[in-house]
């Protein structure tokens, strides 16, 4: 090792993004998971001062928590928004940011084409197709409907951005008094369950927290009217499985957008599977191509700014877990 900040990333490959990484910090020697390596392995190996985290194949996100603990490091960034697989560090010994916002835009869009689908009906057209049957089905346009956006952090503004884009009426929810110019209305969390009611899609974008975690449950989706649809690309604690499922099934709402789940993957035997007006998504929605090059070039940034001494973006808080 010689005086080069020490860095270990921890991904599958960083190939496509270390080159600009090399060139933007020369004072840093980067170094990945060799073959057959595990996260422990590799501090070890590297004793890195800064680990920038991506999920992935070799590396889910669980993995990457013992670098919290390790002795040289003073900072870890988690390359994508989410950090409750990271929980409990000491915030006096070490720093950990995130890559909130920087792939939102994906999410958005994402949301955006599920809405549309289900709104048109295509689902029941590619069931017609399928079976080679000529028959319209009615549908409504989303002017005509309200869209209920829970999380108003950067994927949720830009949802409600791209709803009243469509005409679509838009309340927002948030858990502070912070006014969102992207919504028609805006209601604080504990005014959710008077709303639902009136939602024809309702969105949930919160971080996956103690307070969070089955926000959707029975009650919850006995207020939403027979014909809404749920969109959950956030996580899957968020959502009490049981009672979303028996909702489905006895069509007390139309049907849902679900990437996440408590279990993933999702068992090949798990209802969900087979439920009516349900699509499903493995955890993907915001993994658009190239996400982990935007996510890097985001940690370029505070990697500048850390070695500047500079105050860091996107610091989170191990006591909200955001």
């Amino acid at each position: 090792m010689d005086n080069k900040t020490q860095v270990l990333i921890i991904d599958d490959s960083a190939q496509p993004y270390l080159p600009r990484l090399r060139e933007q910090a020369p004072t840093c020697e980067f170094h990945g998971c060799q073959a057959g390596e595990s996260v422990s392995d590799a501090l070890a190996r590297v004793q890195p001062e800064i680990v920038f985290g991506l999920h992935g194949g070799r590396y889910p996100a669980f993995s990457h928590a013992v670098a919290l603990d390790y002795p040289s490091v003073k900072w870890m960034h988690n390359g994508g928004a989410g950090i409750d697989h990271l929980t409990g560090w000491d915030s006096d010994r070490i720093t950990v940011t995130n890559s909130a916002g920087v792939s939102s835009r994906f999410m958005a869009e994402t949301v955006t084409g599920a809405i549309l689908m289900m709104n048109f009906g295509f689902p029941k057209y590619l069931e017609q197709q399928q079976q080679h049957i000529w028959e319209k089905q009615p549908w409504e346009s989303l002017s005509t409907k309200t869209v209920l956006v829970i999380g108003l952090g950067g994927i949720g503004t830009l949802v409600a951005n791209r709803m009243r884009m469509f005409g679509a009426h838009v309340i927002g929810a948030r858990r502070t008094a912070r006014a969102c110019d992207e919504v028609d209305e805006q209601v604080a969390m504990s005014d959710v369950p008077e709303v639902l009611p009136r939602a024809d899609y309702v969105c949930i974008h919160v971080p996956n927290t103690e307070e969070t975690q089955n926000l959707v449950d029975a009650e919850f989706l006995s207020r939403m009217k027979p014909t809404a649809r749920l969109i959950n690309t956030a996580r899957g604690a968020q959502a009490d499985e049981a009672a979303l499922i028996s909702a489905l099934q006895e069509r007390r709402i139309a049907g849902a957008y679900l990437d996440v789940f408590r279990t993933e993957p999702l068992p090949a035997d798990s209802p969900f599977w087979d439920l009516p007006g349900v699509l499903i998504t493995p955890h993907h929605a915001d993994a658009a191509e190239g996400w982990k090059s935007v996510s890097a070039a985001f940690f370029a940034e505070n990697l500048k700014r850390f070695l500047q001494g500079r105050a860091l973006q996107n610091i989170c808080n191990p006591a909200s877990g955001y």
